[in-house]
């Protein structure tokens, strides 16, 4: 690949928005050493490009964007267009401190809040998406025909990330039509977020230059199959695997998960991002639209994966699936949360939950009730509570915190102005 002609310095937003501004190849060198300039309310800009009225910014000041090396990725040429890197960045203060609304370093903090009890994580992200464009008169769910239709696409990909130095653990078609879905190799939680970033960004370039239309919203269309992300998180303590004891949780993993199903009414506004997302979250729908969790059951908002066992009894490859998320979320967030509300189950020293082994909604409300299954919310306005923005505050600090509700309000706004199928086709562009 020829040498890029442009640097693209940014990263995701606080509505799951890669945005940011690139320099010539002449200033490459300098923009990796200092970064670059940047607004500070740019990270409120909305799906639709509207800043919330309540954002805590308005005009005043700047910050700057802060290359992270680490993580880069080269994008290919669109036809006779240039090469462009683009760089994730945190998100610094104009003397270089850390800026309370950087989603990247909330991940960090989370992480080190995890470490200092001993523990450390493993993430992958799953991610579905469709694909628009390809020339496919019959798409077969899982079928090879459908892998062959979407393998140019892939191979680019593939190739592309490979040069970054990482790959994908799959690229296969899913159940909906033109739907695929990729899975990526379990790293620790920061990487796995840049990884996430730069592997979509990837996908949607790619299939800019060859003519196509790569799409992660999670529902297209209210009678069409919905796109959604699935984490797989392990947790790990001296360098082994300690999240499934056989096939069941350990005294790590267990207080762990019941922190997340107790928080959850405040988890799903940090991993539920969009109005459309909303309309995913519905039973029978393999979604996760309640509440506990189960041994491979994907009707419950975490499934528990257990691995084949290694010799000495250990789970090496055991995972616990977050089921309740798609593409429009920030994954720095998404796995911030996901650790500060784990860490507060251990802290109360939860017990186990329970395994349920059905699916929540054929089961009546006493035994629903009985096993402390609840319905998660099924729209954005229910989602946007004092209680989850309160969680929230103690989660991530009250600056970030604000600055992201105040989005999720103007999501509402806009959702409540428009009919489903008119936001549907504006975000599938956005996302």
């Amino acid at each position: 690949m020829t040498d890029p002609a442009f640097l693209f310095l940014g990263n995701q937003d606080l509505s799951g928005i890669l945005r940011g501004r690139s320099v010539p190849h002449a200033r490459m060198s300098e923009a990796m050493a200092g970064g670059l300039p940047w607004v500070p309310a740019n990270i409120t800009i909305g799906a639709l490009d509207t800043l919330p009225p309540d954002n805590p910014f308005g005009p005043m000041g700047e910050i700057r964007f802060a290359p992270d090396p680490e993580a880069m990725v080269r994008l290919g040429s669109h036809g006779d267009g240039p090469v462009f890197d683009l760089a994730l960045c945190d998100h610094l203060t104009m003397d270089c401190a850390p800026w309370p609304w950087c989603p990247r370093l909330a991940l960090k903090d989370a992480v080190a809040a995890l470490t200092a009890q001993g523990l450390t994580m493993r993430a992958a992200f799953e991610h579905e998406f469709t694909v628009h464009g390809l020339d496919q008169p019959v798409h077969v769910a899982f079928s090879l025909s459908a892998g062959r239709v979407v393998a140019p696409l892939a191979d680019r990909v593939l190739a592309t990330l490979d040069a970054a130095g990482f790959t994908l653990e799959q690229f296969q078609a899913e159940y909906g039509a033109s739907q695929f879905e990729i899975s990526a190799v379990p790293a620790d939680p920061l990487t796995a977020a840049d990884r996430c970033v730069l592997t979509l960004e990837t996908i949607r370039d790619t299939a800019r230059g060859m003519g196509l239309r790569a799409s992660f919203l999670p529902k297209p269309a209210l009678d069409r199959v919905g796109n959604g992300v699935h984490v797989h998180f392990s947790l790990w303590r001296g360098g082994r695997n300690v999240t499934c004891e056989g096939d069941w949780l350990t005294a790590d993993s267990a207080p762990f998960a019941a922190g997340l199903l107790d928080e959850a009414e405040g988890l799903i506004p940090l991993t539920v991002l969009s109005a459309n997302s909303y309309a995913r979250l519905r039973p029978h729908s393999w979604v996760g639209a309640f509440t506990g969790i189960g041994v491979r059951n994907r009707e419950t908002m975490l499934r528990l994966v257990p691995r084949a066992r290694a010799a000495d009894g250990s789970n090496p490859g055991a995972s616990i699936e977050y089921r309740v998320t798609d593409a429009t979320a920030n994954p720095y967030l998404v796995l911030a949360a996901i650790i500060r509300a784990g860490l507060g189950g251990i802290a109360a020293g939860k017990p186990a939950p329970p395994d349920v082994a059905q699916d929540p909604a054929d089961l009546s409300e006493a035994e629903r009730a009985r096993l402390n299954l609840r319905p998660l919310p099924q729209s954005i306005g229910a989602a946007l509570t004092p209680l989850a923005e309160d969680r929230a505050r103690a989660w991530l600090g009250a600056p970030l915190a604000g600055a992201y509700f105040s989005c999720r309000r103007n999501d509402a706004r806009h959702a409540a102005e428009m009919s489903f199928e008119d936001l549907a086709a504006r975000l599938s562009l956005v996302y």
